[in-house]
């Protein structure tokens, strides 16, 4: 059985680790996803940024005005905690939100990345320095005008000699955004506390059904225990009335033999008469010692060496070994066997010695020129079922529950110990035995339980 209880322990634990794993890898997905949408929401926002910057096409005077309204506009939401573009040489242009969120002032690399302020993303982009001396009428700087339109005032149609420089020169930027992680942390956290209660539960779960399964195989074994000690302690109640029987059954014939001996000994007696009270000596003792072998049959443990038997070929010995009995009362024995060669697994021996009994039993309250029957069958369960019914007065109400009870006989000249021999042979096979009265008299004794073998005889052997 502890084969059986590591077995189901570690069944569960593989299955409880299993889960577990499922879960693990389930919350790094759920956490995957969660991350991806700020992921994707950083990107979002900030190439809403780098487009409102670039629309500028240029770096002229008003640049960086815009620019700082662009970032307060921005960080009013919720999401954004901090936003900044910083020159080239790492130094800020311009600031928005919470400037302590912000990396310090130094060249930094592009990308992103977790931090314990937020989610950071970084990106460089360039734009072009705006033409030196340019007007100010508009941030395109295409010539003097009277500062309200394009560059088509009252100075002429065309540039001015003078201010017509332009500069194709690269301006280097980064753009970076701060966004608040509060939120995916608590998605996350929840994530990842509705897995760990998955797991806890299925653990619990696992040891309650290994603490259950625990107890109904300790309570098997109990009541498999309980059986054996209750057959033992009815072998042993069984045991005294069988000694008790063997002390009455012998006490009479050693009696008699004593008797028969001393007068043996007296020296008057004729050779006739000594064989006469020899012989009858010796009948006294073969008496007794048939007694006490079969106190020894029923009193002797033995544990079944169960292997396929024959039942057909072992009807057919005890057949010939009893037909000195059949012939004296002129008695036939009817053999209804499901097959010619059915294989039941059974001791061989004990097997014999049961239909032995059961046979000898029937022969004997069997009135003369009668048949006895020895059926066997096999059900749809695959078991087989022996029968052994005779034609005789039966058992009457108040005797059946005495019938397997050792020296219970109803025969003047009977031991009581046939049945009770059978009886515990039936036992020791796990098997099972009844009696019922026959149709329309006689007796029916079945033994039920015997495994069939899945084998076919060999005639040639």
């Amino acid at each position: 059985m502890r084969w059986q209880r590591t077995t189901i322990y570690a069944v569960l634990f593989v299955a409880w680790a299993a889960f577990s794993f499922w879960q693990h890898l389930g919350y790094r997905q759920q956490r995957g996803l969660i991350e991806e949408a700020l992921h994707q929401s950083s990107h979002a926002i900030m190439n809403a940024l780098v487009g409102g910057v670039r629309s500028h096409r240029r770096f002229g005077p008003f640049f960086e005005e815009q620019l700082q309204g662009m970032l307060d506009e921005l960080v009013k939401t919720k999401d954004v905690k901090a936003a900044a573009v910083f020159k080239e040489d790492g130094q800020p242009l311009v600031l928005a939100g919470d400037a302590k969120q912000l990396p310090p002032s130094q060249r930094i690399s592009a990308g992103e990345r977790w931090t314990a302020a937020g989610f950071q993303l970084i990106e460089s982009f360039q734009l072009r320095e705006s033409p030196r001396g340019g007007g100010s009428g508009g941030a395109m700087g295409l010539g003097q005008g009277d500062g309200r339109g394009r560059g088509f005032g009252r100075g002429g149609p065309g540039w001015n000699a003078a201010n017509s420089e332009t500069s194709n020169e690269e301006l280097q930027f980064d753009a970076i955004l701060i966004l608040d992680r509060t939120r995916a942390d608590v998605l996350i956290g929840q994530a990842a506390w509705s897995r760990f209660w998955a797991v806890a539960i299925a653990a619990m779960l696992a040891v309650c059904l290994a603490f259950v399964w625990t107890m109904i195989m300790n309570l098997a074994e109990a009541k498999s225990r309980a059986r054996v000690y209750e057959t033992e302690m009815r072998h042993l109640r069984e045991l005294s009335q069988a000694a008790a029987g063997l002390a009455h059954e012998t006490r009479n014939p050693l009696g008699l033999i004593r008797g028969w001996t001393q007068r043996l000994a007296d020296t008057a007696l004729s050779d006739s008469e000594r064989r006469e009270f020899a012989s009858t000596v010796m009948e006294e003792c073969d008496r007794v010692t048939a007694r006490i072998n079969q106190f020894l049959t029923f009193a002797r443990p033995r544990q079944p060496d169960a292997k396929p038997t024959n039942v057909a070929e072992l009807a057919s010995q005890l057949a010939v070994i009893l037909q000195p009995d059949l012939e004296s009362k002129s008695l036939t024995v009817t053999r209804q066997i499901a097959a010619e060669a059915i294989w039941v697994r059974a001791d061989e021996d004990l097997l014999r010695q049961a239909v032995f009994n059961l046979l000898q039993n029937a022969i004997q309250f069997s009135p003369e020129g009668t048949s006895i029957l020895l059926k066997v069958s096999v059900g749809r369960d695959g078991l087989a079922v022996l029968e052994v019914a005779d034609q005789g007065p039966g058992v009457d109400e108040e005797h059946i529950s005495s019938l397997f009870t050792p020296y219970f006989t109803t025969r003047p000249d009977g031991t009581g110990l046939g049945l009770a021999i059978v009886w515990h042979i039936v036992k020791l096979h796990d098997w099972s035995i009844s009696y019922e009265s026959g149709s329309p008299r006689g007796a029916v004794f079945s033994v039920r339980g015997i495994h069939v073998e899945n084998r076919i005889h060999d005639s040639n052997r």
